[in-house]
């Protein structure tokens, strides 16, 4: 073990803020899902993954790369300490507008939540008409789920999964909805699509969103998840971890034990590592050539305006990546470099420290709303953003119109489910009734 520890310093080191983070948060009894934490576990946790280095590709960083990814992490737990730390003045402002002049509606919530699964129901169709079949059943899913095959605007539909199991999930659960009929069909419906998406368009993007959407509804609204089950979970990946670098120094090279356990873990290791040794690459350009030009803060409300175009139309014009970040992948296909190398060619520098802040204020204001009154709409929105703020890591998440577009869905639905409550009847005394009119 000692000789492990001497090998991935880096690797231990992360490793010992989870821990000492998990722990902190078991003595505190705090939310494992509040958004300092949630930041702090998955950014250290994936890093001390990448940092085992069993792809030749993941080289150790920079100072500079060090100096990005540890300031944003301080800023963004400085703008969440900067809310708790103010907190206190606005504790007693009371119930909102909302929470006092109007209930939800969990019919219209359902009604509209099945018009949502028939448009992916419709993205389904055509996946089948073009293959034939579902995906996972076709027997060349590595095709079929390429670049290679356009679904047009059909994508944007079958790409829906997680957005559907966020509207049934948050129905789910009685906490919130007192329904019982939505309750028992919203959790199937849920559970269903979540299993029925990997078998319509295999996507590890999809497959995650989710089960993470369920999970962390699941924690607000049903059971706070232990600390302690995350914690096993941690220490089995950890094992498994130590077992895959004692087999490789165990076997040898070119064992075929060895090749087995390279193959088993390649694609895992993989996808957590290529943000980060991407992330390098893209920071350091070399000293001949530019990596990729300045943005000046305009690519930054691509997803946005995605639908109209204009984003496309502009990086090509301007010679700046796509969504697949062709200039800074170092081993092809394997393209994702978090958030931090999509803001730092926006905003530059500063831009890597100003707006973790604001998202650690921003997030930790939506924690504690979502704290005081578990309202469909709050929930729904908390859900949504601490679960990119998680995969942060992986891609920022803004740059996807199809994520606008489901924010905008949410926040629709959720306003249109409020309805006005009846106002209270006011009964006149009637002596006063009295008085006034011999006053007149």
């Amino acid at each position: 073990m000692f000789a492990l520890v001497c090998e991935y310093p880096e690797t231990t080191a992360l490793f010992l803020v989870v821990v000492g983070l998990l722990f902190y948060v078991w003595k505190k009894k705090l939310d494992f899902f509040s958004p300092a934490t949630i930041y702090i576990f998955f950014q250290c946790l994936t890093l001390a993954i990448a940092y085992l280095r069993l792809d030749h590709a993941m080289t150790p960083f920079h100072a500079k790369t060090w100096f990005v990814w540890g300031g944003a992490m301080l800023s963004f737990v400085a703008g969440c300490l900067l809310y708790q730390w103010r907190l206190p003045l606005n504790a007693d402002s009371g119930k909102g507008f909302e929470e006092s002049h109007f209930s939800y509606n969990w019919k219209w919530h359902f009604v509209l939540s099945c018009a949502v699964l028939l448009l992916y129901l419709v993205g389904v169709a055509e996946i089948i008409h073009k293959a034939g079949n579902l995906i996972l059943f076709t027997g060349n899913a590595g095709y079929w789920a390429s670049r290679k095959v356009d679904y047009g605007f059909f994508s944007n539909f079958f790409s829906s999964a997680p957005l559907v199991v966020l509207l049934f999930g948050v129905a789910s659960f009685k906490s919130v909805n007192p329904v019982r009929w939505i309750r028992w069909v919203s959790l199937p419906m849920a559970l269903i699509v979540s299993v029925f998406s990997v078998c319509a368009y295999p996507s590890r993007t999809s497959f995650f969103m989710c089960v993470g959407f369920f999970v962390i509804l699941f924690n607000f609204l049903c059971k706070r998840i232990s600390v302690l089950l995350i914690a096993a979970l941690l220490a089995l990946g950890i094992v498994g971890f130590v077992f895959v670098a004692s087999a490789r120094a165990q076997y040898g090279g070119s064992a075929f034990q060895s090749m087995t356990l390279d193959a088993a873990m390649t694609m895992p290791y993989k996808y957590v590592a290529n943000n980060y040794w991407n992330l390098d690459y893209a920071l350091n350009s070399p000293p001949d050539r530019e990596i990729h030009p300045f943005t000046y803060g305009l690519d930054f409300f691509s997803g946005m305006f995605e639908y109209f175009r204009a984003p496309g139309s502009l990086k090509a014009s301007l010679g700046w990546d796509g969504p697949f970040n062709e200039s800074v992948q170092k081993i092809p296909g394997y393209n994702t470099t978090g958030y931090l190398w999509e803001v730092y060619k926006d905003f530059g520098l500063p831009g890597c420290f100003i707006l973790p802040f604001l998202v650690g204020m921003a997030m930790s204001k939506l924690f504690a709303q979502v704290r005081r009154k578990k309202t469909p709409g709050l929930v729904m929105f908390y859900v949504f953003f601490i679960y990119f703020v998680g995969f942060w890591f992986f891609l920022a998440g803004y740059k996807q119109g199809v994520f606008w577009a489901w924010a905008v869905l949410v926040w629709m639905i959720s306003k249109i489910c409020l309805q006005p409550n009846a106002p209270p009847f006011l009964e006149i005394p009637e002596e006063k009734n009295a008085q006034g009119q011999i006053a007149g």
